[in-house]
């Protein structure tokens, strides 16, 4: 059998939760949305797979500190498949600093992934980020990439559309509603 897929999660959107106090008006993060989010898969998940929190920060907040922990977690692992949710706020930064260490990353797909809205909406987009991820990390070749609305891209193609947020492929024109 082969190993697992290493989720490893960082915090951001997608791992935020309600305030737990009284007078809280600010997200706290919880335990990492893609355990509940593999819950709900039925019948269950045709794969193994291990979930790391290697930190709980907005994905501002992301320094090369926490980039480089997320790097050391690759290499330590025995997976070849790593999904890594991430804030989108920075999450082409970190794919490219990913990108840009070569040393120990060969035979390893890395997909990087999160959502606009907290797992914990009814309407967020996690589940279907977390799907798209999942489905394609088995499929692709070496190297380290994006998952967002419904299209995975090599990170060094990708660019962030201003305004709206979403994710495109450099160059390439936003299509859809």
């Amino acid at each position: 059998m082969s190993a697992p897929i290493l989720f490893l999660c960082t915090g951001g959107t997608i791992d935020k939760h309600y305030p737990r106090t009284m007078s809280g008006y600010s997200f706290e993060f919880g335990p990492p949305a893609v355990a509940s989010i593999m819950q709900r898969v039925r019948p269950a998940p045709a794969f193994s797979f291990r979930v790391v929190s290697v930190c709980k920060e907005d994905s501002q907040d992301i320094t090369n500190q926490h980039r480089s922990d997320l790097y050391s977690a690759i290499l330590s692992s025995d997976s070849s498949q790593i999904i890594i949710t991430h804030g989108t706020d920075s999450i082409i930064e970190t794919a490219l600093y990913l990108a840009d260490k070569p040393d120990g990353m060969e035979g390893k797909v890395v997909v990087l992934t999160g959502s606009f809205l907290p797992e914990k909406f009814k309407d967020s987009d996690a589940d279907f980020n977390i799907g798209v991820a999942v489905g394609s990390v088995g499929v692709l070749s070496p190297g380290v990439y994006i998952a967002m609305n419904g299209q995975v891209l090599d990170c060094r193609l990708v660019e962030r559309q201003e305004g709206v947020g979403t994710f495109t492929k450099r160059g390439g024109e936003e299509s859809g509603e």
